[in-house]
């Protein structure tokens, strides 16, 4: 449990006036005391669990949802974690998501998909795929005994794949990103058509990655995907500064989705 969710923890217990001691991030004696008298937390679980409870039920109090009260930290909590402390920072929830607000740049002028542009540019499905290795291992989503080192994709986003998750790497590190699941591949070059469409789709042309589909499922919006949530705001950076476009942030559906292509107007 590190300082700053220790001292969140604190603030939060004075608030409820279940605690007078400093806000010094060192859970002691007194936190231990304040989380006694907190209602609704299971008073049987270890002082870190405890902790966590806590922090679940004062996003619930606040109209975030952390998922289960369960006193377990998964991405959910963190991302109500952070929504809570956005909140007492500034006395008000985060700003509103609009995805016309999204100004992704284009700096290697990946095409419009499903243009002559792009046919031309990135030639028939299927050709002109290298395989790349990953800068951090993956798992893959739906075996997750099966360890990703390599992926097969289009050589002109080759170089673009390897800089956004090096950048990924650098910014989470691999135990936080571990827990926040950007290590669970959901494949690149994949040569079918889009999912209850006639296009095919751009994985057919290796310019398009899915991340940890369980949690991000096609139909689900922001209410739902893991990906929306405001912790994986650097993770979208990443992507977004090297022109790639998310279906999730662009459309509001297919979270798991990224790709080298634009979307039409």
């Amino acid at each position: 449990m590190n300082t700053k969710t220790i001292k969140t923890v604190q603030a939060l217990l004075k608030e409820k006036g279940l605690y007078n001691g400093s806000i010094d991030g060192i859970a002691g004696p007194l936190t231990a005391a304040g989380l006694s008298k907190v209602n609704g937390l299971n008073h049987g679980w270890a002082k870190n669990r405890q902790m966590v409870g806590f922090i679940q039920l004062s996003a619930n109090d606040r109209g975030i949802d952390p998922g289960p009260i369960d006193g377990l930290w998964g991405p959910r909590t963190q991302a109500a974690f952070d929504e809570l402390v956005y909140q007492i920072e500034n006395g008000k929830p985060q700003p509103l998501w609009r995805p016309d607000e999204i100004v992704v740049p284009n700096p290697h002028q990946w095409p419009v998909q499903h243009t002559k542009k792009f046919y031309d540019f990135y030639g028939e499905r299927g050709s002109n795929l290298i395989s790349i290795d990953l800068p951090y291992e993956m798992k893959l989503a739906w075996q997750l005994r099966t360890k990703v080192k390599k992926t097969s994709c289009h050589k002109k986003v080759a170089d673009s794949v390897v800089k956004v998750l090096q950048r990924v790497r650098d910014i989470y590190g691999l135990k936080e990103l571990q827990k926040l699941r950007l290590d669970l591949f959901g494949g690149c070059f994949n040569n079918r058509p889009v999912r209850n469409g006639a296009l095919w789709s751009t994985h057919a042309w290796g310019i398009a990655l899915d991340f940890d589909p369980d949690r991000n499922q096609l139909r689900w919006g922001r209410d739902k995907a893991l990906l929306a949530n405001p912790v994986y705001d650097d993770w979208w950076k990443c992507w977004e500064d090297e022109g790639w476009i998310s279906l999730g942030r662009k459309r509001n559906f297919d979270w798991m989705h990224v790709q080298a292509a634009r979307l039409p107007e």
